[in-house]
């Protein structure tokens, strides 16, 4: 019983561990997307610093449509056994600062 408390415990510790680390590294938290994009894009934010936001988050695309800008974020859905795909559209008055945004959740069975 000693040997298996010995070898199983570390394996166990190391198993979360990585668990813990796939998890942070491949799973898209909308939560905390909406609430970086609440705290560092307030209206009135310049679109050349909306795009750079979104370009940090890795988007599969982004793009500027004039007063829109579009981008879709992917990630694995927190059970990671759904793909989230984060839709958001910023929209700017004609002098390029940004009035509002929406943001659509879509998940996809893999």
């Amino acid at each position: 019983m000693s040997r298996l408390l010995r070898w199983g415990l570390p394996i166990a510790f190391v198993a979360v561990v990585l668990g813990l680390a796939v998890r942070h590294h491949y799973v898209l938290d909308s939560r905390r997307l909406d609430a970086a994009i609440k705290a560092e894009l307030p209206p009135g934010t310049p679109k050349t610093q909306v795009v750079k936001f979104i370009q940090e988050w890795k988007p599969q695309f982004c793009d500027d449509l004039g007063t829109h800008v579009k981008a879709r974020i992917t990630g694995r859905a927190e059970n990671l056994i759904y793909r989230k795909d984060v839709i958001l559209d910023f929209e700017f008055d004609p002098n390029g600062r940004m009035l509002s945004y929406t943001e659509k959740i879509y998940l996809s069975f893999i």
